[in-house]
């Protein structure tokens, strides 16, 4: 008969129960002791660490290799890092702990910053500072190339609406936008918000129904375009164009203009908090020279 390793058979029973341990952590509430796990040293390793780890498992098998693989992992790494502090020169060691020291600072400050910085966001880009941003740079924002303003919709040639939906889409008024809007589930396509500009790009897209000869001449100039198939209908109207060379509407280059601005009060804020943290400290007697 042959013999089984006793220390791989140690290891397979130790892997055994730990899996009957972790199976069973949803049935132990929280109120429950942490379950020690593994020790390396000084360091220590519990259920809800690997718990963080690892959410869900394919099989009894692959979660065996996997925690497995996971607690030797841990192991290997502490066991080398005590490793590292006996063998290594004493300045590496203070070295390298003053650039860890500097790393967690640099971490924890930034991470408060944006806390910070989150909390107050709102307060930094007001819809006047993009309006005077606008107002004081409108000759940085010449269009290079032209948009438009328009809309569309498409529905089948039977429709018994057909006469009023073509007649309001042409007119537009506040009580056609309502009317429209209320049938809108009767169309195959539409897009009603002829008060948003768009770029040849997404211009393009919407006219798929066009082809390049009829797109070409219905983004000439505002107009009326009806085409139709043996189905559908489709009603176009150029609400509006700009040429390239023109200063951009603010609601074209809003976003732009938004970014801007709140990164531009972001640095101020930053540089502001910075210098008051220090005064406040003065204050307070937190921080003093000697």
């Amino acid at each position: 008969m042959r013999l089984i390793n006793c220390s791989k058979l140690t290891e397979w029973a130790i892997l055994c129960c730990l899996f009957t341990v972790l199976m069973g952590c949803n049935s132990i509430t929280s109120s429950n002791q942490d379950r020690l796990i593994a020790r390396a040293e000084n360091h220590y390793l519990y259920r809800s660490d690997i718990e963080r780890n690892f959410e869900s498992f394919a099989s009894e098998a692959d979660s065996l290799v996997k925690v497995g693989d996971f607690i030797n992992n841990w192991a290997r790494q502490k066991l080398l890092y005590e490793k590292s502090l006996i063998n290594l020169p004493q300045e590496k060691i203070s070295e390298l702990t003053h650039l860890v020291d500097a790393y967690q600072n640099s971490l924890f400050i930034n991470a408060y910053r944006e806390f910070v910085l989150k909390s107050t966001m709102d307060t930094l880009t007001t819809q006047s500072l993009i309006g005077t941003f606008y107002e004081e740079n409108k000759q940085n924002f010449l269009l290079k190339e032209p948009i438009y303003r328009l809309r569309y919709v498409s529905f089948p040639l039977d429709n018994v609406d057909r006469r009023e939906i073509t007649r309001r889409f042409k007119r537009y008024d506040t009580q056609d936008v309502k009317f429209l809007d209320s049938l809108s589930f009767q169309f195959s396509n539409y897009f009603l918000s002829d008060s948003i500009w768009l770029n040849q790009i997404e211009v393009r897209e919407r006219l798929g129904h066009l082809d390049q000869q009829q797109q070409d001449r219905f983004l000439k100039s505002p107009n009326y375009f009806e085409v139709k198939d043996s189905l559908v209908l489709y009603l176009f109207q150029l609400a509006g164009r700009l040429d390239r060379g023109n200063v951009a509407p603010i609601s074209y280059v809003e976003n732009t203009i938004s970014n801007i601005v709140f990164n531009q009060r972001k640095l101020e804020f930053l540089r502001s908090f910075d210098i008051d943290i220090l005064q406040d400290a003065i204050k307070t007697k937190k921080f003093e020279k000697y």
